[in-house]
């Protein structure tokens, strides 16, 4: 299985492997490019997409998301760019605004040819040659610039749910549209109709992470947007992000984000100098 672990960032790389499904859902600051050599369902931000055989799927990965499902030795294949350098490459706007509310955009096209430069960038990003990683690096940039103007592509893609998943994928989706409001268990377990314990073992067991686990990584990612692509004072964001108090939030952002909320904006400034205000958080 994938590993599961919590961080801030992978950083810029590429990798190759032949997983199974994650053991849980994470989140990580950074915009993911995914592809695979066979159909995948990933779970993200509540919602179960399928990514076709050998389509490239890209995110913001510190939304929570969670491999779910593919074929065992299924050939998959990840890049990861740290947020403030993806920010920084000036893309449009809209682009930009739906990855940042949650959104998987799935191009019907592949410009570079994803399927051949992935094994050069796993090779080469990280490399001991300062030129050869700044070769790669602009490589990637290139890519992820021809998918923002890609003319066919797509948000989301034929869920793919069944039994215990459904439900599960059902739950995060309620906390997704949710998480701003003061929802505790019994309120998501009731969105499906399952009895609150159940629903909490369920969650746990298909998700690999709490639902009060869940809906904090939802608000944290929240916050993490509206930081970036607003200029709301640190203490409205907190409210609006679903946080009980400033207090509450600057302890969990610092202990997930590893940096304080204000210190997050100034890092990640390269777009929201650009961004609208608007004091209504994106769905």
């Amino acid at each position: 299985m994938l590993p599961t672990v919590q961080q801030h960032s992978f950083g810029f790389t590429a990798r190759h492997d032949q997983p199974g499904p994650m053991a849980g859902a994470h989140r990580h600051d950074d915009v993911e490019v995914n592809t695979a050599g066979g159909d995948v369902a990933y779970l993200l931000n509540g919602v179960q997409t399928l990514i076709p055989a050998g389509r490239a799927a890209i995110f913001w990965a510190a939304r929570p998301h969670q491999l779910v499902e593919l074929r065992p030795g299924t050939r998959f294949t990840w890049l990861t760019v740290p947020l403030p350098v993806f920010l920084g490459w000036g893309l449009p706007d809209g682009f930009v605004s739906t990855l940042l509310s949650g959104g998987m955009i799935i191009p019907d096209v592949d410009p570079l040819e994803l399927g051949a430069r992935f094994p050069v960038w796993v090779e080469e990003l990280g490399s001991a040659s300062a030129f050869v990683d700044r070769t790669a690096r602009l490589e990637v940039e290139a890519f992820v610039r021809r998918l923002s103007v890609a003319r066919d592509t797509r948000t989301a893609s034929t869920p793919v749910t069944t039994g215990a998943t459904e439900r599960v994928a059902a739950m995060a989706a309620f906390i997704a549209a949710r998480f701003a409001e003061p929802i505790g268990v019994g309120d998501v377990a009731g969105s499906v109709h399952l009895h609150p314990n159940y629903a909490m073992a369920l969650f746990k067991r298909v998700a690999g992470i709490s639902i009060g686990g869940y809906l904090a990584q939802c608000r944290l990612a929240e916050a993490q947007r509206l930081l970036v692509a607003t200029r709301l004072p640190v203490s409205d964001i907190a409210v609006a992000a679903g946080f009980g108090s400033s207090s509450q939030f600057y302890e969990r952002f610092r202990a997930a984000c590893g940096t304080t909320p204000a210190l997050y904006r100034r890092q990640n400034s390269g777009w929201s100098e650009r961004a609208e205000v608007t004091r209504t958080p994106a769905r």
